[in-house]
């Protein structure tokens, strides 16, 4: 009798090792991976720019909790964001107070920078395309993406783990590039009115000057538990940059010009304020 108790004890208590090992509610760290779609699109502070449109992202990564309590988690990771969205251009022509976007390009299409003290005879050279009355620009940007979030759960009810988490985001920009809508080109030769659209231009060195974003980033979701610590997870989360992806005042983009007496040339450069907006909608596996 005594060695059956002591069987079948043994048996209970292996039972609930591997149970409790089963759960895996006390794994001080996680690792994952997930995926997101997200619609994406620019604000900004400046009367020269406004938004048009959305466009349409996506990003992956891998993904990294450390547990802090049965209720708190760190997470973090890296990851890659492929973001998009148009914005329309102030465009007043006949205005007491013109305002109209243009800038150069050079024999191998790359911004040529405006730079005062030019005389006018020189502003375009051989190889040089003027685009004038720029009134929409389509961005697009690829950052590489470090989370440092707070995530708040639940306890288990039925598989399921509900959870909040915020906190703050950091990019590094890789890539910036526009498609710009114009309604005039030139060349060193002349200047018609020919509307059209200048594709893929780098606006990466009209960027800001330390490529760094800095964001806001907070979500709702669930997690649902396969086995183990192996979850599949869904989470919606809302993400707003505080850093401008233009510099301040840009060195390319200009609105308007001086000419002084001995033909040397003044630009008036275009603000630029443009700040990163994307709902976020995640899809990940953790182990």
């Amino acid at each position: 009798m005594k060695k059956i108790l002591l069987i079948v004890s043994s048996t209970l208590l292996l039972a609930n090792s591997f149970l409790a090992q089963d759960t895996d509610d006390d794994k001080k760290f996680r690792l994952g991976l997930k995926v997101a779609a997200q619609p994406t699109w620019f604000s900004s502070k400046e009367s020269s720019a406004s938004k048009l449109g959305a466009g349409f992202g996506f990003g992956f990564g891998l993904v990294t909790e450390f547990r802090l309590s049965k209720t708190a988690q760190f997470v973090t990771g890296i990851g890659g964001d492929f973001e998009s969205g148009s914005i329309k251009y102030k465009y007043e022509p006949l205005s007491s107070s013109a305002y109209v976007v243009s800038y150069l390009t050079d024999n191998s299409g790359n911004l040529k920078e405006m730079k005062d003290g030019v005389n006018s005879a020189d502003v375009i050279q051989a190889g040089d395309v003027s685009y004038g009355g720029i009134t929409e620009r389509k961005i697009k940007t690829t950052h590489v993406t470090i989370p440092i979030l707070l995530k708040m759960m639940t306890k288990e009810m039925g598989g399921f783990k509900y959870f909040g988490m915020f906190g703050g985001e950091l990019g590094i920009r890789i890539k910036a590039r526009a498609n710009d809508r114009y309604t005039a080109s030139g060349t060193s030769t002349g200047y018609t009115l020919n509307s059209g659209t200048n594709e893929n231009l780098n606006i990466n060195k009209d960027g800001s000057l330390i490529p760094l974003r800095v964001g806001m980033n907070v979500g709702l979701g669930a997690e649902y538990r396969l086995s183990g610590s192996t979850s599949v997870f869904l989470s919606i989360n809302y993400f707003r940059s505080f850093t401008n992806l233009m510099r301040k005042e840009s060195k390319y983009m200009v609105y308007d010009t001086n000419i002084d007496s001995n033909n040397n040339m003044t630009f008036f450069r275009v603000k630029q304020g443009l700040f990163m907006n994307a709902i976020r909608i995640n899809v990940g596996i953790l182990f």
